[in-house]
C-alpha cells in the first residue's frame, strides 16, 4: 500500500486522524498526568512569571538565574499576561504548557518540510511527537519543556536559515530579518546554550550545503546566512553580558569539567543507556518477560535498539545525498549530535547517577533524529527499509494508546495522591508561608494555588539557609511575611538540623505533623527574623562580637578581657567567616583588635575583607604593635556576594587581642537594596560556627 499514489489523500487522513488523537492525550497529560509528576523546575515558570508582576520588571532584580539562563524566550511568557485574571496554580501552567506545546508541533511540522516527505509522512512525524515517544522525552519536550524549546528554536533556525538560502530579493531581506531577530534572543537568553544548540549546527549545515562542485557560487549563499546568524549572535551576547550584570546569577551544570579517562570510558556506556531509556527502550526492572506488558517492552527495547542505528544511517545519507537542502539538515544533525554525544561522553554535565535523566541534553538530537528517520522517503526498491521506517514510526505514534506503557501519556502511574493531600492538610492548618528543599518547595507552591507560599532551602551547618537557585532573594527577608512559618522536611534534611542551635535561634516549634514521609515544624514567628545569614540587607551595624565558639584556627578565650587572645608563635586565624550574604554596595569594616610586640610598630596580625572562598581580596590591612585606634577598612561590592568573609590572621610576631568587628553600610550607598545573586555551595554558619559543609543543589 505505500507505493500506491492513489491513497494520499487516505493516508493524510489517518495521519490526521492518528494526530488529533495524540493531540488530545497530549491535552489530558499536560492538565491531568503531568500533574503527579510536577516538579520545581517546572514551577519555575509560574514563580518568575509572577517575581515578573510583582516587580514590574522583565528581569527582576531579586531572582537568581542559573547558569546565565535568563530565559529571555521561556514559558513564563504564557503566564503573565493570565495573571490579573487567574490564580497562579497548576492549571495556569496547563495552560500556558498546552500552547507552547502546540508551537513546538507547529516549528517541527514546518521544519520536516525540509526533509522532503510527502505531506502524509510529515503529519505521522508530527504525531508521533505528539505521543510523547516516551516518558522522558514527554517531560524534557512538553512537561518541563525546557528542552522543547531548543528543539522548537532548533527548527526555526533551520527554516529560517534555508529560507535564506533559497530565495531572494525581498523574501530573503524578510527571512533574515526574522533569522537576524531569534539569533539575537536565543543568544540573549543564553549565549553557552546558542552557540551549542544553535550556531556550531548551522555551521555544520552551511559546510554540508557548501561542499561539492560550484561551492564558490553556494559560499555566497552562505555568507547571507551567516551575516544575520553572527550578527545576531554578537548584539545577543552584547544584550546577555549588560543583562546579567544587573541580576542575579548562580553556576549550576553549565560549568562543565573534564572527566579523567575511566570517567569518560564509563560515560560512553551510560550514554547508550540514557539513549535507549530516552527512546522509551528500557523494560521496567524486575518486570515479567512472558506478559503482554513484556513482550511490549521487548519490542520497544528492539525498536529503540534499530532506531538509534537507523537515525545514524540517516542522518549520513543526508550527509552525502544529491539534494542541497537535505545535505543542508543532515550536516546540521549531524553536528548538533556530535556536539551533544561528545560532551555527554566526555564531561561533567551528566549524572551518570541516573543516566535516563541525565540525557535530557540529548533530547532535541534525538528528536530531530526520529523526525528525520520518519520522513524517509518510502522507496519500492528497499521495501524492507520502508517497511521499518513505517513501523517504527506507527509503534511510536501509537505509544500513549498503550496504556500499560510507562511511557503513555495517560498510564495512571503518573499520578501522586500524596502531593495533593499534603497541600490540603497545609490548607487545612492555615500555613501560608514556609521553607522546604528545593524538590518540594516550588512545586507545593504553584500546586497550592498561591495559597500556600513555599520557599527553597538547603541544611548547611546545622541551620536551614535560603537556596538562591532560581528563587527570589525577596522571599527570605523578614518583611516577606509576618507570622507562623514552617518547615517541611524529609527524614533526611531533618537529620540535618542541629535542632538545639535552631531552638536558640528561633524557639521550639509549636508545632509538628507527619504528612506521608514529610515531617511538618510550625515556629510562631518568621524564620528569616532571627536566623543568620538569611537577609542580605545590612539596615544596621551588624556586630559580631568574638567568642569561646567563634570561627577560628588559633586563640584561646579569656573571659576577663572578653577577647580572643594569642601569643607569639601562633599564626593563624583569629576569625574568619561568616560566609554572609551582602548586597552591592559600599561598605566599612572595624576591627577591635590591639597587639604588642618586642620590637614596637611590628605586624602582628593582618586583617581583610575577602569572598570566593577567601581568594577575592576586596581589602586588607596591616595591624601594627602598638598603633592607636581600631584598623577600619572600606570596600565596595559592584554585585552581590553570599560568602563574605571578615577576617583576622595572626603573624606570631607578638601577642594580640581581639574582641570582634562592627560591619556597616556607607552613607549614600545607592545600591544596597539590591540582592544576592547566588548562594556559595559552601553554606553559611551562624557567626562562631566551624568551616560550613557543602550543601547539594538540584541540577537544572
Amino acid at each position: 500500500m505505500i507505493d500506491l499514489p492513489g491513497h494520499e489523500r487516505t493516508r493524510i487522513a489517518l495521519a490526521l486522524v492518528l494526530l488529533g488523537i495524540n493531540v488530545a492525550l497530549l491535552l489530558a497529560y499536560l492538565f491531568i498526568s503531568y500533574k503527579g509528576c510536577f516538579h520545581s523546575d517546572s514551577a519555575v515558570k509560574n514563580l518568575l512569571a509572577q517575581e515578573m508582576r510583582d516587580s514590574a520588571s522583565f528581569f527582576p532584580p531579586d531572582w537568581n538565574y542559573v547558569n546565565k539562563d535568563l530565559m529571555v524566550l521561556f514559558g513564563q511568557l504564557g503566564i503573565v499576561p493570565l495573571l490579573p485574571f487567574f490564580d497562579n496554580g497548576y492549571t495556569l501552567y496547563a495552560v500556558a504548557s498546552s500552547v507552547t506545546a502546540l508551537l513546538i508541533l507547529a516549528s517541527t511540522f514546518w521544519f520536516t518540510g525540509l526533509l522532503e516527505a510527502p505531506p502524509w509522512q510529515r503529519i505521522l512525524a508530527v504525531a508521533l511527537l505528539a505521543g510523547g515517544i516516551s516518558g522522558g522525552i514527554a517531560e524534557d519536550v512538553f512537561g518541563q519543556a525546557a528542552y522543547g524549546a531548543v528543539l522548537m528554536f532548533t527548527c526555526l533556525l533551520t527554516v529560517l536559515a534555508w529560507k535564506v538560502l533559497s530565495t531572494q530579493g525581498p523574501r530573503r531581506l524578510l527571512w533574515c530579518t526574522l533569522l537576524l531577530a531569534l539569533a539575537i534572543l536565543v543568544t540573549w537568553s543564553n549565549p553557552q546554550r546558542a552557540a551549542a544548540s544553535y550556531l556550531l549546527p548551522l555551521f555544520c549545515g552551511l559546510t554540508g550545503y557548501a561542499c561539492g562542485q560550484e561551492w564558490k557560487q553556494r559560499l555566497r549563499g552562505a555568507a547571507a546566512v551567516l551575516a544575520p546568524v553572527l550578527g545576531g549572535f554578537a548584539l545577543g551576547m552584547v544584550l546577555s553580558a549588560r543583562t546579567l550584570s544587573q541580576v542575579n546569577n548562580t553556576v549550576g551544570a553549565g560549568a562543565a569539567r573534564w572527566l579523567s579517562f575511566d570517567g569518560m570510558a564509563a560515560n560512553v556506556v551510560h550514554t547508550g543507556h540514557a539513549m535507549i531509556g530516552l527512546l522509551g527502550g528500557l523494560p521496567a526492572h524486575g518486570g515479567s518477560v512472558i506478559s503482554i506488558a513484556g513482550l511490549y517492552a521487548a519490542v520497544r527495547l528492539l525498536a529503540a535498539l534499530l532506531l538509534l542505528l537507523m537515525v545514524g544511517q540517516r542522518i549520513v545519507a543526508m550527509c552525502v545525498g544529491p539534494s542541497l537542502r537535505t545535505r543542508f539538515v543532515g550536516a546540521g544533525l549531524a553536528g548538533l549530535s556530535l556536539c551533544f554525544l561528545f560532551l555527554q561522553a566526555t564531561t561533567t554535565i551528566p549524572d551518570i547517577n541516573d543516566p535516563v535523566s541525565a540525557a535530557r541534553y540529548l533530547t532535541p538530537m534525538l528528536v530531530l533524529g526520529v523526525l528525520a528517520l520518519a520522513c524517509t522517503p518510502l522507496d519500492p526498491s528497499t521495501p524492507l527499509r520502508s517497511l521499518l521506517v513505517l513501523g517504527l514510526s506507527l509503534l511510536l505514534a501509537t505509544s500513549s494508546l498503550v496504556i500499560f506503557n510507562p511511557g503513555s501519556l495517560i498510564n495512571p502511574g503518573w499520578r501522586n495522591p500524596q502531593r495533593d493531600a499534603v497541600v490540603a492538610k497545609l490548607n487545612a492548618q492555615g500555613l501560608a508561608y514556609g521553607y522546604a528543599n528545593y524538590w518540594n518547595a516550588g512545586s507545593l507552591t504553584v500546586l497550592s494555588g498561591g495559597k500556600t507560599r513555599i520557599r527553597p532551602i538547603m541544611i548547611a551547618g546545622g541551620l536551614p539557609l535560603p537556596m538562591r537557585h532560581l528563587s527570589s532573594d525577596r522571599w527570605y527577608e523578614p518583611e516577606a511575611w509576618q507570622g507562623e512559618t514552617f518547615l517541611l522536611l524529609n527524614a533526611t534534611d531533618s537529620a540535618a538540623i542541629d535542632w538545639g542551635a535552631l531552638g536558640r535561634h528561633v524557639g521550639a516549634p509549636v508545632r509538628e505533623a507527619q504528612f506521608g514521609d514529610l515531617h511538618l515544624y510550625v515556629f510562631k514567628e518568621n524564620l528569616s527574623h532571627a536566623l543568620p545569614n538569611w537577609s542580605n540587607a545590612l539596615t544596621s551595624p551588624m556586630r559580631l562580637s568574638a567568642g569561646p565558639d567563634s570561627a577560628k584556627t588559633i586563640g584561646r578565650w579569656v573571659p576577663a578581657d572578653g577577647a580572643l587572645h594569642s601569643g607569639v608563635g601562633e599564626s593563624g586565624y583569629l576569625q574568619y567567616g561568616p560566609y554572609r550574604p551582602l548586597r552591592r554596595g559600599n561598605y566599612q569594616v572595624t576591627y577591635d583588635i590591639h597587639g604588642s610586640a618586642a620590637s614596637p610598630g611590628q605586624v602582628v596580625a593582618v586583617v581583610d575583607v575577602a569572598v570566593a572562598g577567601g581568594t577575592g581580596i576586596l581589602a586588607s590591612a596591616d595591624v601594627h604593635a602598638g598603633a592607636p585606634g581600631n584598623p577600619t577598612l572600606q570596600f565596595s561590592l559592584d554585585h552581590p556576594v553570599t560568602d563574605l568573609e571578615l577576617r583576622v590572621l595572626a603573624t606570631g610576631n607578638g601577642e594580640l587581642a581581639y574582641k570582634g568587628l562592627t560591619l556597616s553600610a556607607q552613607r549614600g550607598c545607592v545600591h544596597c537594596g539590591s540582592a544576592a545573586p547566588r548562594n556559595d555551595p559552601r553554606g553559611a554558619g551562624e557567626a562562631g560556627v566551624n568551616e560550613p559543609p557543602t550543601a547539594s543543589r538540584p541540577d537544572r
